[in-house]
């Protein structure tokens, strides 16, 4: 994800000074265009960062709740093996 970020701030970038060299602007147009698309660049990395967070913490309780059906399964298993060894060591004894 982090790779993708950088490229497509590298995009934007070369996209913004590439625009600059062959549409040369006034001053003060230029200024407010790079304004914009700096606004551009900031709304969609901020709206990457987001999603990502949504993501993260959704795959973190997705994780979470495995690990818990994991772990009642592995007492459960535990429990029917002692069960069944109790159950051996007590027919060996009688």
């Amino acid at each position: 994800m982090t790779k993708g970020i950088f490229s497509f701030i590298l995009g934007v970038s070369a996209g913004v000074a590439l625009g600059l060299l062959f549409a040369p602007k006034a001053g003060e147009e230029t200024r407010e265009d790079i304004k914009e698309t700096m606004d551009n660049i900031k709304y969609k990395v901020d709206d990457l960062y987001h999603r990502g967070v949504i993501k993260t913490s959704e795959l973190y309780e997705k994780g979470r709740e495995k690990t818990s059906e994991l772990y009642e399964k592995g007492k459960e298993k535990t429990a029917d093996f002692l069960d069944k060894r109790k159950k051996k060591s007590e027919e060996a004894d009688a």
